[in-house]
């Protein structure tokens, strides 16, 4: 990742401050720098963008993650976006903690900041062994504990050897509207809901095009695509849906299709950098 973004990110690390709204560290040492550790990010290529966007789901929230590839001894700046899938809202409080497991190795827990803001969270691993992991992402608040699985990813051994991960693509001829656009926007998002082997959506998320039926499916956590589909009856405001979208895709069914056809859709000739996914985080 560019260092201008991992400036970015530290800096705000920094201004939500590391002492009376920390939480303890749940492992010590955690975040001990030991010397001999490599933390020196010049040098970089700012040209290729290798960091990861994740975006997952469980029943009643949304986990968007963005984070550096990782290298064993230096530092990687992870960046969640936390969503209320009830109404599409940040979720306010809580703390998140970064895991990495498996791989015979001992298991790494980074933990303790609250959010910069309602929804948005950073935290700052430094991860101890190279290898191929499990990462996971844990969400607490008071009253509840969500763990999200997100799968496996490699720790390379050194700085050298992590070019070798892949750049980031874009997604092509996307229409790119940022997390917190759609939380004001008001857009609620849901898949497809299975009756009687049918997949139905809600009508309001059909949108008449001249002759064509459109709906906004999410194909990234930030990224939008208008696709055509084909519909069959519509009862009690639900409309069967024939051809055009999977049931584990996500769907906009409410508010924030005028922002959407308004927002230039995105090529990769024309690729949405960096700075400009970063820049709301000032």
């Amino acid at each position: 990742m560019p260092t201008h973004l991992i400036t970015l990110l530290l800096l705000l690390f920094s201004l939500t401050g590391c002492s009376s709204t920390d939480h303890d560290n749940r492992e010590a040492g955690a975040h001990d720098h030991e010397d001999g550790i490599e933390h020196d990010h010049s040098g970089d290529d700012e040209h290729v963008d290798r960091s990861s966007h994740i975006v997952n789901f469980n029943e009643n929230n949304e986990l968007f993650l963005q984070y550096e590839t990782l290298v064993a001894k230096r530092d990687a700046v992870f960046l969640a976006h936390l969503t209320d899938l009830t109404h599409y809202t940040p979720i306010p409080s809580g703390f998140i903690t970064i895991i990495l497991s498996g791989g015979g190795l001992p298991d790494e827990i980074f933990s303790g900041k609250r959010p910069v803001r309602d929804g948005i969270h950073i935290e700052v691993a430094l991860p101890q062994y190279a290898g191929e992991r499990q990462l996971s992402l844990r969400f607490e608040t008071d009253i509840t504990q969500i763990t999200h699985d997100l799968g496996k990813v490699t720790v390379y051994p050194d700085y050298a050897s992590s070019k070798n991960s892949a750049a980031r693509i874009i997604p092509e001829n996307a229409i790119y509207l940022e997390k917190e656009a759609q939380w004001k926007a008001g857009l609620i998002i849901q898949a497809p809901i299975i009756n009687k082997q049918q997949l139905t959506l809600p009508a309001s998320a059909i949108h008449q095009n001249n002759n064509e039926k459109l709906i906004y499916v999410m194909i990234g956590a930030e990224f939008f695509e208008s696709r055509k589909v084909t519909t069959g009856e519509t009862h009690h405001g639900q409309a069967t849906i024939l051809s055009g979208v999977a049931a584990d895709e996500y769907v906009v069914i409410k508010e924030g299709s005028a922002q959407l056809s308004d927002v230039r859709s995105t090529s990769l000739e024309t690729p949405v950098h960096n700075d400009d996914l970063a820049a709301h985080h000032h």
